[in-house]
C-alpha cells in the first residue's frame, strides 16, 4: 500500500510509526503539532538532514548523524525531533522499515524522541528526513578552551571509511576493483564503523579541548575548519593517520586524494600536550583505531608531513560529491 500526499494522520502514525519508536510520553503533541520535554542542565542542539545516502539506511543516520554532531560538543544526546517527507506514492513498507530502523538506533543511545512531522509532497524526488538532537551537560561548562600551539591532534578511524562504504553501495564495480564481490558486499552492509555517540561521551572530559568529526568533505575540511576556529596553524603526518587500509587502497587506485574523502563515523581529539597518551589509550580501550596525528603550530597554515617532505595542505573536492545521483 503507497503513502497519501500530505501530512500523514494520526491513524496512519499509530499504525505506521509510533510502535517502531522510543518516545517521550505526552500525547499533547500528536494533535497539537508541537513537541515538549523537560531539560535540565546546559542544552546542545544538531540539526542534520538525511538525504544522499542509500534508502535502506535512512533511519540509522536519522539518529547518528545529528546525535554524533551533539556528542562531539561534550553532550550526552536525550532527544530527537524529526522531520521525515517522501514523495506522494512512497510504499508504507519504506515508512515502516525505516523508522524501526531509527527506534532501534535511538534505543541504543537512550535517546527519545519528542515529536515532529511526517508527510508526502510534490517536488520531492527522494525522501528526506531532518533530524534535531537535542542533548545535555548536567553542569554549566565554560567557552571553549583557547588552543595553544603544541595542543595535540588526535585521530580516530578508520579514516576514510564513509566514503569507501558509500561506493560499496552505490558503484559497486569501483570496489570490486580491489576487493572480492562478497566482502564487498559484507562492507556495504556494515554500519558499527559509524557508532560513535558511545566513544565520544566516554571520553575523559577533562583531558579533552575540542572533538570535530570529519563527514562531508573529509580530514582535509575538518582541518580547516579548525584552522579557522583556533586561529592556529597545524601540522599532521599522513603516515600516522588511522586510515582504513582498504580505502586508502582504492584511492590510490582511483588517483583520489584521501585527505577529501567523506569520513563520517571517524573525528579528531584535541588535547593538551600532557593529556594526549591518556586519551589516546582510552579510545584504544574503546576498540578504535586512532593515532597521534600531529599538533597545532604558531605558523598559520596547515602543513601535511609526507616520509619528511612538508606540504600545504590541499584542498579539493570531495568524490562522495559525484555519486549520489545514483542513489534511487
Amino acid at each position: 500500500m503507497t503513502l497519501p500526499k500530505g501530512k500523514l494522520g494520526i491513524d496512519e502514525l499509530q499504525r505506521l510509526v509510533f510502535p517502531h519508536l522510543p518516545r517521550v510520553d505526552d500525547s499533547r503533541k500528536v494533535a497539537l503539532d508541537y513537541a515538549t520535554t523537560t531539560v535540565d542542565g546546559k542544552l546542545f542542539v544538531a540539526s542534520d538532514p538525511v538525504i544522499g545516502v542509500p534508502l535502506q539506511y535512512y533511519g540509522f543516520f536519522a539518529v547518528h548523524y545529528s546525535a554524533t554532531d551533539v556528542a562531539m560538543a561534550g553532550a550526552v544526546p536525550q532527544y530527537l525531533n524529526l522531520g521525515i517527507y517522501y514523495p506522494p506514492t512512497t510504499e508504507e513498507s519504506w515508512l515502516t522499515s525505516t523508522v524501526q530502523q531509527l527506534g532501534q538506533e535511538a534505543e541504543k543511545l537512550n535517546i527519545q524522541i519528542i515529536g515532529g512531522h511526517t508527510g508526502g509532497y510534490d517536488g520531492l524526488q527522494v525522501p528526506l528526513i531532518s533530524s534535531t538532537c537535542l542533548g545535555v551537560l548536567p553542569q554549566v561548562v565554560s567557552s571553549p578552551p583557547a588552543i595553544k600551539a603544541g595542543a595535540k591532534i588526535i585521530g580516530v578511524g578508520p579514516i576514510a571509511r564513509e566514503t569507501l562504504w558509500f561506493l560499496a553501495n552505490v558503484e559497486p564495480s569501483q570496489v570490486d576493483a580491489i576487493l572480492p564481490r562478497t566482502h564487498r558486499e559484507t562492507l556495504a552492509t556494515d554500519l558499527q564503523p559509524f557508532s560513535v555517540v558511545p566513544i565520544a561521551t566516554a571520553l575523559p572530559k577533562e583531558d579533552v579541548l575540542i572533538m570535530h568529526d570529519l563527514a562531508e568533505g573529509g580530514l582535509a575540511t575538518a582541518l580547516e575548519e579548525l584552522h579557522i576556529l583556533t586561529g592556529r596553524g597545524l601540522t599532521v603526518q599522513y603516515e600516522t593517520i588511522p586510515w582504513d587500509k582498504m580505502g586508502l587502497q582504492l584511492f590510490e587506485y582511483l588517483n583520489w586524494n584521501p585527505l577529501n574523502c567523506s569520513s563520517f563515523g571517524s573525528f579528531l581529539i584535541v588535547t593538551p600536550p600532557d593529556a594526549s597518551e591518556r586519551v589516546l589509550n582510552h579510545v584504544l580501550e574503546l576498540g578504535r583505531a586512532a593515532a597521534i596525528i600531529g599538533e597545532f603550530t604558531r605558523k598559520k597554515r596547515i602543513l601535511i608531513e609526507y616520509s619528511g617532505k612538508t606540504k600545504p595542505l590541499d584542498s579539493g573536492s570531495d568524490p562522495y560529491q559525484r555519486f549520489t545521483s545514483s542513489i534511487s
